[in-house]
C-alpha cells in the first residue's frame, strides 16, 4: 500500500518493514550460492587456434561459470605470457612448447593439464603427390631450418619410412601461407599445413598425405601455471581444470555443439566449420593428459630449438596430480 501525503506510519509498521527486507536478503543469499563475485582469471594463449577449443567451450556453454569464474583469453605472444605470468599479470597460459623449453631453463612453472596431445597439422602433397612415399626426390617445404615445424615435419617423414636426411630436400619458405602458396605454384612438392590449410588446400586441388596425429605424440596447448599459483590458490587451479574437462568432454560428446562454438568463435561456414572439427578431433586429449612419451618428445624438441643441455625428468614437467582428483568426481 502507498503513503499518503502527510500520513504517519507507527513504529512498529517500519520495524516489521525493515525486518521482512532484511530477511528477504538472507533469504535471496541462501538461495543463490552462486551469485557471489566470480573471480576474474587471465589466461594467455599465443594466437587463434582450435589447439586449446576446450577453453571456448568452457566459456561458451558455462562451464566457467559455474565454477564462479570470469575468464578472459587473451592473446600474448608465449614470451610475454610466461613473463606474465612470473609477474603475477597472468594467470595462465596455453602454450604447452615454450613453456616446457622455459621450464628446462628453471623456470618455476609446472603444465597441469593438456588439451591437444597430438599435432594438429598435416603433410599436404602438391598436385599430382597422391602418397607420401611418392616424396623421395622431391622438396618439402618448411617454416626454418631447425626450428620445430622442420622438426615434425621429419619425425612424420620417418614415420612413413623416408630417410629426411637423403630422401627428400628441404626449402625453406617461412609461415604457413607461405608454404601454401608454395605448394600452389609448384615451387614445393609436400609440407605441413594447418586444418585451415587442409581445407583451403583441397579445393585447389592439393592432397592430404598424412596426419601428424596418426604418427607423432606431442602436445601442443594445455594448462601451464606457477609452482607459487598452484600453491598460493589451489582452489582456483581446481575449477579452472574441472571447467577445461568439461570442455574435453564436450567435445569428444558433442559434434554439432562444438562446429557450432567453432563456427561462432572463428567465423566460419558451417561447412568449414565442420571439417576443421573433423580435422582437429584425433588430436584432443581424451582425459586432459598426455602420455610420457609425449613429453619426452616435447623436451627433445626443446632442447634441439633451445639448444638446452638441461636434463629433466617427465614429472619436472607436469604435475597431474588435480586433474586425476577431478576426473574422479567427474565420473
Amino acid at each position: 500500500m502507498f503513503c499518503r501525503k502527510n500520513e504517519i506510519i507507527p513504529a512498529s509498521a517500519g520495524l516489521l518493514s525493515v525486518t521482512l527486507i532484511w530477511s528477504l536478503v538472507i533469504l535471496c543469499s541462501l538461495a543463490a550460492p552462486g551469485s557471489a563475485k566470480a573471480e576474474r582469471v587471465i589466461i594467455a594463449y599465443p594466437s587463434p587456434s582450435v589447439t586449446f577449443l576446450a577453453l571456448m567451450v568452457a566459456q561458451k556453454r558455462g562451464f566457467f561459470e559455474e565454477g564462479n569464474l570470469e575468464v578472459d583469453l587473451v592473446k600474448v605472444r608465449s614470451g610475454a605470457a610466461l613473463a606474465g605470468m612470473v609477474a603475477g599479470s597472468i594467470d595462465y597460459t596455453t602454450s604447452f612448447g615454450s613453456s616446457v623449453a622455459a621450464m628446462m631453463r628453471g623456470m618455476p612453472i609446472r603444465a597441469l593439464m593438456v588439451f591437444t596431445a597430438k599435432p594438429m597439422e598435416f603433410l599436404m602433397g602438391g598436385k599430382g603427390i597422391n602418397s607420401a612415399s611418392e616424396l623421395k626426390g622431391k622438396i618439402v617445404g618448411v617454416n626454418a631450418i631447425g626450428q620445430s615445424e622442420h622438426l615434425l615435419t621429419t619425425r612424420m617423414l620417418k614415420a612413413v619410412g623416408l630417410d629426411p636426411e637423403k630422401d627428400v630436400k628441404f626449402h625453406p619458405l617461412g609461415d604457413e601461407a607461405m608454404r601454401f602458396q608454395g605448394l600452389i605454384v609448384g615451387q614445393i612438392h609436400a609440407a605441413t599445413l594447418g586444418p585451415q590449410g587442409v581445407i583451403e588446400g583441397r579445393k585447389a586441388g592439393l592432397n592430404l598425405l598424412l596426419s601428424a596425429a596418426d604418427v607423432v605424440e606431442l602436445p601442443m596447448a594445455g594448462i601451464v601455471a606457477t609452482q607459487g599459483k598452484i600453491k598460493g590458490n589451489p582452489d582456483q587451479v581446481r575449477r579452472l581444470l574441472r571447467a577445461g574437462l568439461k570442455g574435453l568432454k564436450y567435445i569428444g560428446e558433442n559434434r554439432s555443439g562444438t562446429i557450432e562454438v567453432i563456427k561462432t568463435w572463428f567465423r566460419l561456414e558451417t561447412e568449414v566449420a565442420a571439417a576443421t572439427y573433423d580435422l582437429a578431433l584425433n588430436s584432443y586429449s581424451r582425459d586432459g593428459e598426455v602420455s610420457e612419451k609425449g613429453i619426452r618428445t616435447s623436451m627433445e624438441s626443446a632442447r634441439l630449438t633451445g639448444k638446452i643441455e638441461k636434463e629433466l625428468s617427465p614429472g619436472d614437467i607436469v604435475d597431474f596430480t588435480f586433474l586425476r582428483e577431478i576426473r574422479k568426481g567427474l565420473k
